[in-house]
């Protein structure tokens, strides 16, 4: 193995996303996969459990044990409870992180990002590592500077744990931080309060979860007269790992809580 291949540990190999990305890195000359970090088929190797050939590396939940064979980063798609504890280990144990799992707790985002400073490693939170999402992001987030009036739609299997989706809330955010012209009044005075969607600054959020949908957000804006949609849909986890795997690399330059990595979605 030579000085640049990279030493990953995956949290939630089995997951939805793990058991697409994980094959990526295994078919990688610049990656080495060290660590299975999951909590269901424990004992069992990754590779087996992924219908590919066995990669000699045991599935476990036991952080401790993955960080005993020296990851150099921790690639995290898991569960915002797992999520937290593993990468808070792995920060204090100096090993580097690229945090996409969504709905953590911002005192626990916080925490790791203390402990990363004090062990000079670097943590790179994200909401949505595809290019789609990020270019989709970066549209919204200037069309925000000139219409007030903006809306969010996501959707997403029933089967994901959190809502709204870790995208709709970075859009928000970005939205949020940009121009804030005036939004029209709201006028609702009767019916459901609820189906207005949650409120998140200006933005307002509607969730879909349906077992038919993969990933999918749509943000209106509006002006007098005027509208304009941007739509994303991803249709497997596949989208992930060009730009997860960059991260890894790039991640291993950094000190602390970082939200932006430049070059993450550039083309090869």
């Amino acid at each position: 193995m030579t000085a640049d291949v990279v030493r990953v540990a995956f949290g939630g190999a089995t997951g939805y996303v793990g058991r697409t990305l994980v094959p990526s890195i295994l078919a990688r000359s610049d990656f080495k996969l060290v660590g299975a970090l999951g909590r269901k088929r424990a004992g069992v190797d990754i590779g087996t459990a992924l219908g590919l050939e066995p990669a000699g590396v045991q599935i476990t939940d036991d952080i401790q044990a993955v960080l005993a064979r020296e990851p150099q980063v921790l690639i995290d798609y898991s569960a915002p409870e797992p999520a937290a504890r593993w990468c808070r280990a792995a920060v204090e144990a100096g090993v580097a992180v690229v945090m996409a799992t969504t709905a953590l707790p911002p005192s626990a985002v916080v925490e790791i990002g203390r402990a990363a400073e004090r062990n000079d490693v670097g943590v790179f939170l994200a909401g949505n590592l595809s290019t789609a999402a990020h270019l989709m992001m970066r549209c919204a987030e200037l069309l925000g500077r000139y219409m007030g009036d903006v809306e969010i739609v996501e959707g997403h299997p029933s089967t994901k744990l959190d809502s709204p989706s870790g995208t709709s809330f970075e859009t928000a955010e970005l939205i949020n931080r940009a121009g804030n012209p005036p939004r029209t009044a709201d006028l609702t005075q009767f019916g459901l309060p609820e189906s207005r969607g949650a409120q998140l600054g200006r933005v307002r959020v509607h969730s879909m979860r349906m077992p038919g949908m993969v990933d999918h957000q749509e943000v209106f804006f509006s002006s007098p007269g005027g509208l304009i949609t941007i739509r994303t849909e991803s249709f497997s986890p596949i989208v992930f790992a060009g730009p997860t795997l960059k991260a890894a690399k790039l991640i291993l330059g950094e000190h602390g809580l970082v939200r932006e990595l430049p070059g993450i979605y550039e083309p090869d």
